[in-house]
């Protein structure tokens, strides 16, 4: 097995997020919340409508290249002068997992004076060198997987397709190639979906049932 994969839910995304709002009302008062792009988006978008906050803006990190592969050291896509003077901000991130793309943003965010900044993420796993203010579940390092959230789905099967198809497979045989490699269960439904649009995109070649990738590893 390479690593473990783990498809994340709406109804896990809407949990955390809950569980994060009901943390916040009880010890800060935020006026504004700044997402971090990519991952953080969705959840500090759901948390500035559950927490009655509409000043919401986002500042862009990069650590993870291809699904599971960190890229380097974290950086931070200059966002340029931020009017943060004053202001009591919660910076939101789905995940903290190495901890470096939140701790780069805390640091920004902090050197722009802002009045207070707490942090938020959805999961937090231990090995974090970064511990959030607040978090929707916390995951021991020892069940470590990546998470593939709702807003991720295409991108990380398409990832971790393009490692384990060499081949033809029938949808069947998708299946249990992830199941296999990445310990990933995932519905009949949701693969079948996410496979015919793979198709009519051209990220994977269909013939009477059976899928290979071969159009496009020969074409790059």
């Amino acid at each position: 097995m390479d690593f473990r994969a783990r498809i994340v839910t709406w109804t896990d995304v809407e949990k955390w997020c809950s569980s994060i709002r009901d943390q916040v009302i009880d010890s800060f008062v935020p006026d504004m919340i700044i997402g971090l792009s990519r991952g953080g988006l969705v959840p500090a978008r759901i948390l500035s409508d559950t927490l009655w906050i509409k000043d919401l803006i986002s500042i862009k990190t990069e650590h993870w290249g291809i699904t599971a592969t960190k890229s380097g050291k974290a950086i931070l896509r200059d966002p340029g002068k931020l009017n943060l003077n004053g202001r009591k901000v919660l910076i939101v991130d789905d995940i903290t997992d190495t901890g470096q793309s939140m701790k780069l943003a805390y640091d920004f965010v902090k050197s722009q004076e802002p009045a207070e900044v707490k942090t938020a993420t959805m999961l937090h796993i231990t090995r974090s060198s970064f511990i959030p203010d607040f978090y929707g579940e916390l995951v021991d390092q020892k069940n470590w997987a990546w998470f593939i959230f709702p807003w991720n789905v295409y991108e990380d099967l398409d990832n971790l397709l393009s490692k384990v198809l060499n081949g033809r497979a029938s949808l069947e045989e998708l299946k249990t190639l992830l199941l296999k490699n990445f310990d990933l269960k995932i519905e009949d439904t949701l693969l079948e979906t996410v496979i015919n649009d793979f198709v009519k995109a051209g990220r994977i070649i269909s013939n009477s049932g059976v899928y290979s990738r071969e159009k496009i590893a020969a074409s790059q």
